[in-house]
C-alpha cells in the first residue's frame, strides 16, 4: 500500500506538470474543450492498480530448518541478567509509516470539511434572502442580493443564483447568455468534477504542483464552457458574451460552484474565446488524449512482484549396484535434475539458444497459467508429458481461444491517416478570416467601453467602479492587438506531427505481433507428436 501511494504521488505529480506545460500550446491548436479534457491524464493515474507480475521459484521439500543457534532456555542465569527494553513512543502508535499516514489524513479531512462547511455558510447565505424566478427541469433560478454575477451551484438540489439588478445591468441577449452558460456548468457534470477536484487536492494538500494543478483546472474549465455555449451560439453572439463576461466581473465565488465572474481571469477568458476550432479538430484532440492516456497509464503504473512458491519434486532414491530395469532411464529422464546422481544420465541434446523471455500465458479468468514450460492447472504444476488426457485438451481449448480473441484485434492505419490528413488540412487558417474577425472584436470592445461611459452612474450605484472594469477591458484590447496571425498560421499547420502518430501506430501493431508469435510458439509447442 506505502508503495502505492509513493508511486501514485511521483506519477501523478509529474502528469500534472506536464499538462501545466502542454494546456497552453493544446489550446491555441485543438481549443479550450480538448485543453479541459487534459486533466483526464492525471485523473486517471489515481485509479490505476499496482500491476503485479508472478515468479514462480522452486523451494525444497520436506528439508528440515535448522536453527542458527541453540536455544538459551537453560540458562535462566544469563537470561535474569538481560533487561528488556520498552517500546518506543513511535512504536507504541504503530511506527512511523502509521504516524505519518494519520497525520496525513488528519490534515486532508480537517481541510476538506472546514471548506464543505464554508460552502454551506456561503450557501445558505444566498438561499436565505433569494426569491426564485424560474424553473428549468430540476435547476432553479434565484435571485439574491448575496450575488454580484450569475453563480451555479449544488449537484442534488441545483440552483443558478442572479444578483437583484441582473434585468437592468444586462440585456436580453446577456441574460440569455449567462444563463446558458451556467446552465452548461449543470448540464456537463462541471459541479461533479469540482468536488472530485477538491477531494484529490485535499489528499495531496501537502504537493504544491496540486494547488498550482487546482487553479488551473478551474480556469480551463470555465474557457470549456465558453467555448461550449459559443460553439452553440450565432457569431454575432460573442461580442454580446464578452460585454457579459466583463459585466459579471465581481470576484465572489463558491468552493464547489461555477461562476461567470472570475475578474482575475477574464483578460485569459476573452483571449481564448479568439481561437475558433473545428469539429476536426476537436476530433483529433480527443484521439491524442485517448492516446496520451493510453501510453501514460501503463508507463507509470506502480509495480510489484508476487513470488509463488512451488515445492521441488522429491529427490530420487540412490542408484541400486545391480543393473537398473530397463524402465529406469525413463524414470530418470521425466524426474527433475537430481543433486549427484549416483548414475549419471545419458547426454542430452545440445539446448537451442534461448528465446527472449515472453510473459506467461494466463488462461482468461481460470486458474490456468503457462510459465517457461510448466503449466499450472487445478492448483498443480506439471510439464506438458505429466498432463492427463483431459488437461492437455483443456491446454489446446484455451489456447485456441486466445488465439480467436487475438485475431478480433485490428489497428485501422488507414482510419488513422485518414483523420491525420483531415487535421492537416484544417490546420490551414484562413489568415484574412482571422483578421476580420481581430477587427470585429477591436470594434466590439470599442463599443462596451463606450456603453460603460454612458452607464457609467448606474455602474457605480451598484457598487462598482467603471474605470476599473474599463482598465480590465483596455488590457483585453492590448492583448488581443498583441495576436500575432502569422505565427498562429504557423503553429496551427505544425499541429499534427504525422511522423509521430505513424510511429504510434507501428508500436501498437508490433505489440499485437508480438503477442501473435508467442501464442503461436505456445500452441506448436504443446502438439502431440
Amino acid at each position: 500500500m506505502t508503495s502505492w501511494l509513493v508511486g501514485t504521488l511521483i506519477a501523478t505529480s509529474a502528469l500534472i506538470a506536464l499538462v501545466l506545460l502542454i494546456r497552453e500550446p493544446v489550446r491555441r491548436r485543438f481549443g479550450s474543450r480538448i485543453a479541459y479534457g487534459l486533466w483526464l491524464i492525471p485523473a486517471a493515474r489515481l485509479l490505476m492498480p499496482t500491476l503485479t507480475h508472478t515468479v514462480e521459484r522452486t523451494v525444497p521439500s520436506g528439508a528440515p530448518v535448522q536453527p542458527l543457534f541453540h536455544p538459551v532456555a537453560g540458562e535462566p542465569m544469563l537470561l535474569a541478567q538481560v533487561e528488556s527494553s520498552g517500546p518506543s513512543l513511535i512504536d507504541q502508535f504503530g511506527g512511523w509509516p502509521t504516524v505519518l499516514l494519520t497525520i496525513w489524513l488528519a490534515v486532508a479531512a480537517g481541510l476538506f470539511v472546514s471548506r464543505l462547511l464554508a460552502f454551506r455558510r456561503d450557501r445558505r447565505a444566498i438561499l436565505d434572502r433569494a426569491v426564485e424566478i424560474a424553473r428549468l427541469g430540476s435547476i432553479r433560478i434565484v435571485r439574491s442580493i448575496e450575488v454580484r454575477g450569475p453563480i451555479a451551484f449544488g449537484i442534488f438540489d441545483k440552483v443558478i443564483a442572479v444578483p437583484a439588478d441582473f434585468d437592468r445591468i444586462f440585456d436580453e441577449r446577456e441574460r440569455a447568455l449567462a444563463l446558458d452558460h451556467e446552465l452548461a456548468h449543470h448540464r456537463s457534470g462541471d459541479l461533479i468534477a469540482n468536488l472530485f477536484a477538491f477531494v484529490l487536492l485535499c489528499l495531496q494538500w501537502f504537493n504544491p504542483l496540486a494547488w498550482v494543478a487546482h487553479a488551473a483546472f478551474r480556469f480551463d474549465q470555465e474557457a470549456a464552457c465558453d467555448a461550449r455555449v459559443l460553439d452553440k451560439a450565432k457569431a454575432r453572439d460573442r461580442a454580446d458574451y464578452g460585454r457579459t463576461i466583463a459585466k459579471a466581473a465581481s470576484g465572489r465565488a463558491l468552493l464547489f460552484a461555477s461562476t461567470l465572474d472570475r475578474p482575475n481571469a477574464l483578460k485569459r477568458r476573452l483571449s481564448s474565446m479568439l481561437h475558433s476550432t473545428t469539429t476536426g479538430k476537436r476530433t483529433a484532440g480527443k484521439l491524442i488524449i485517448v492516446a496520451a492516456v493510453a501510453v501514460a497509464l501503463p508507463l507509470t503504473a506502480t509495480r510489484a512482484i508476487d513470488y509463488v512458491d512451488v515445492p521441488a519434486p522429491p529427490a530420487p532414491p540412490a542408484a541400486p549396484e545391480a543393473p537398473l530395469p530397463p524402465a529406469a532411464p525413463a524414470l530418470l529422464a521425466i524426474q527433475a535434475v537430481p543433486p549427484e546422481p549416483a548414475v549419471p544420465p545419458a547426454p542430452l541434446a545440445p539446448p537451442a539458444p534461448p528465446a527472449p523471455p515472453a510473459p506467461p500465458f494466463h488462461g482468461g479468468h481460470s486458474d490456468l497459467r503457462i510459465n517457461d514450460g510448466m503449466i499450472s492447472i487445478n492448483g498443480q504444476t506439471k510439464r506438458w508429458q505429466d498432463l492427463t488426457p483431459a488437461e492437455k485438451q483443456r491446454v489446446r481449448g484455451e489456447l485456441a481461444r486466445a488465439k480467436e480473441e487475438l485475431s478480433r484485434t485490428r489497428i485501422d492505419r488507414a482510419e488513422i491517416e485518414r483523420d491525420v490528413r483531415e487535421a492537416l488540412a484544417e490546420a490551414r487558417i484562413d489568415k484574412d478570416e482571422m483578421r476580420r474577425e481581430l477587427e470585429d472584436a477591436r470594434r466590439e470592445i470599442g463599443q462596451a467601453m463606450r456603453e460603460i461611459d454612458a452607464h457609467a452612474a448606474d455602474i457605480r450605484r451598484s457598487g462598482r467602479s467603471p474605470e476599473a472594469i474599463k482598465a480590465q477591458i483596455r488590457a483585453s484590447l492590448k492583448s488581443v492587438e498583441a495576436i500575432n496571425v502569422e505565427a498562429i498560421t504557423r503553429e496551427a499547420l505544425a499541429s499534427v506531427d504525422p511522423a509521430k502518430i505513424a510511429a504510434s501506430v507501428a508500436a501498437a501493431e508490433a505489440s499485437v505481433a508480438r503477442a501473435q508469435a508467442e501464442i503461436d510458439r505456445l500452441d506448436d509447442s504443446f502438439k502431440d507428436d
